[in-house]
């Protein structure tokens, strides 16, 4: 049994493969301390969230990780916090661009693929949608799997298709939206009244973009993360210590669709809010 909050988990609203009913149902199976909701760059599954914890008498935590890039272009994932519910429609208007530009991409990817010769459908592709239609990558992905052109889903195919592509050529599949600049982000939660955490620094090597963040309103930073190795850990709490920081932990389980983390697999023993 684990006395431990998983602070960042992925429900079927964004790119999970379960509701937060169920997540708080395993959740509660596993004797964790509380389960905090954060899909990507919507708040949609809060109400069935707050319903499932009252129902089965567990903390829950509503939350929302915003899609960012630096202005170099490398990716980072803001988490935002105990947004009062009258500040929730402001980020949720800040995040719809993301959302859009991101299931356009998706579409894209789908038209890219078959027009490759790929199996991958469409309209298979809108009906694997989740409750908000929001589109994932992961789908086409499953669909390949099903055709047994792959026996994993982020395996090489993945990333040819996606990442690296062909010697010489772009990934026939490579996503690309538009995104949030971090410190507007950081400011769009804090001015909803509710609280900025930088999401696994270590993942995407946002360590020097820190004190910028902090300047434009940072409250938290996620240090127990499954991509963080003992190194990233000390280092998030040494930056926690030095710039007045919380610190906040979570598996980013996302079922299925992930790469192989477990609910409740990190955390925090208390609640940081």
């Amino acid at each position: 049994m684990s006395a431990l909050l998983d602070l960042h988990v992925h429900s079927h609203w964004s790119d999970g493969d379960r509701s937060p009913w169920e997540l708080v149902s395993m959740a509660k199976a596993l004797g964790l301390a509380g389960l905090g909701l954060t899909d990507h760059d919507t708040l949609a599954g809060g109400e069935e969230l707050a319903a499932a914890g009252a129902a089965l008498g567990l903390p829950v935590y509503l939350g929302v990780e915003i899609s960012c890039k630096e202005a170099g272009g490398r990716q980072l994932h803001l988490l935002g916090y105990a947004i009062p519910e009258e500040g929730r429609a402001a980020v949720e208007t800040f995040c719809r661009p993301i959302r859009e530009g991101r299931d356009q991409a998706v579409l894209r990817a789908a038209r890219a693929l078959a027009q490759a010769g790929y199996p991958v459908s469409e309209q298979r592709l809108l009906a694997q949608a989740g409750p908000q239609g929001q589109l994932c990558k992961q789908y086409l992905m499953a669909q390949l799997l099903e055709t047994g052109l792959c026996q994993e889903l982020y395996g090489p195919l993945y990333k040819r298709l996606f990442k690296t592509g062909e010697e010489g050529q772009a990934p026939i599949a490579a996503l690309d939206f538009p995104v949030a600049d971090p410190e507007e982000a950081v400011r769009c939660v804090t001015e909803a009244g509710g609280r900025a955490v930088l999401a696994h620094p270590g993942q995407y090597g946002n360590y020097e973009t820190l004190p910028r963040l902090v300047e434009a309103g940072l409250w938290g930073i996620e240090a127990h993360h499954p991509k963080h190795s003992p190194g990233d850990v000390d280092r998030c709490l040494q930056l926690a210590r030095q710039y007045g920081l919380a610190v906040t932990g979570g598996s980013d389980f996302h079922g299925r669709w992930g790469e192989g983390e477990t609910l409740g697999e990190t955390g925090v023993p208390r609640p940081p809010f």
